[in-house]
């Protein structure tokens, strides 16, 4: 397992990013994650050339895509989805990480359910030759909009349906009617990368890993259990400032890290 962070938590301008990178490395990060905002403008070879001399890795870029609202945005998905595969083969990177649209598991119709199985089908297809990765990213509203993949069962029925090897699991917490322990022994086996977090009460009351409500090493335990051994990725890192968060966390992610692997 390796330690990453956001940098979406910085901001979206390029002087953040020239900032940022060097003081991640420094602090001992082993991976980082960009976000389409960025790299729309973004020089990857700048991008990928600066991250390596810091001593790190790119995991994940990071778009948005909606296969449930139109046709309109389900043909824009697929372009955004060819762009962002070109992005992460110049940046040498494995994953894209996947939405599915605006629309939760409930609310869902038929129809909205088999075009995103046949949007996710295209995009996996269109990555597989390049050995790209399609984690979906499992979000309920509470994160900032609705998704099919708001609880396991959805998750899990998604990646059945797809049946593409190079579907995975980009997990995020908390899930409708779960607990974050629950989420885990039903999703481990799929999870490549995880989008950490904690709180305290409830989201979006965020706060640092070793601090929430969540007993974060007791559930990292159960993924590791399950197979888990890709990026513990720092998200919504701006709940402090977030260099402030940056320095605390990788301190305790590389200790639980050197816990887990050591078999303590």
């Amino acid at each position: 397992m390796r330690a990453g962070f956001c940098t979406n938590a910085f901001g979206k301008a390029q002087k953040a990013m020239e900032a940022c990178i060097p003081e991640l490395g420094r602090l001992g990060y082993d991976c980082l994650e960009f976000w389409d905002q960025y790299l729309t403008n973004a020089n990857l070879g700048w991008v990928k050339e600066t991250v390596a001399a810091h001593g790190m890795e790119i995991v994940q870029v990071c778009p948005y895509f909606d296969f449930t609202t139109s046709e309109e945005t389900w043909a824009q998905s697929l372009r955004d989805a060819e762009r962002h595969i070109g992005y992460a083969v110049e940046l040498e990177c494995p994953f894209v990480r996947t939405y599915t649209g605006n629309v939760g598991s409930a609310d869902a119709s038929p129809e909205q359910w088999r075009a995103c199985v046949e949007g996710l089908k295209r995009i996996c297809e269109m990555g597989a030759e390049r050995g790209i990765g399609f984690p979906l990213e499992t979000h309920q509203v509470i994160h900032s909009g609705p998704n099919l993949t708001d609880t396991s069962e959805t998750t899990l029925r998604l990646l059945d349906d797809v049946g593409m090897d190079n579907l995975q699991v980009n997990l995020q917490t908390p899930l409708l009617n779960e607990t974050v322990f629950q989420t885990a022994e039903q999703l481990g086996e799929h999870v490549v990368h995880l989008h950490a977090h904690n709180w305290i009460e409830e989201w979006p009351r965020l706060t640092f890993l070793d601090s929430g409500d969540v007993d974060f090493g007791a559930f990292l335990r159960v993924l590791r259990a399950k197979g888990f051994d890709g990026v513990i990725s720092i998200e919504h890192g701006n709940h402090h400032p977030p260099y402030e968060t940056a320095g605390h966390e990788i301190g305790y992610l590389k200790g639980l890290i050197a816990d887990l692997e050591g078999g303590r």
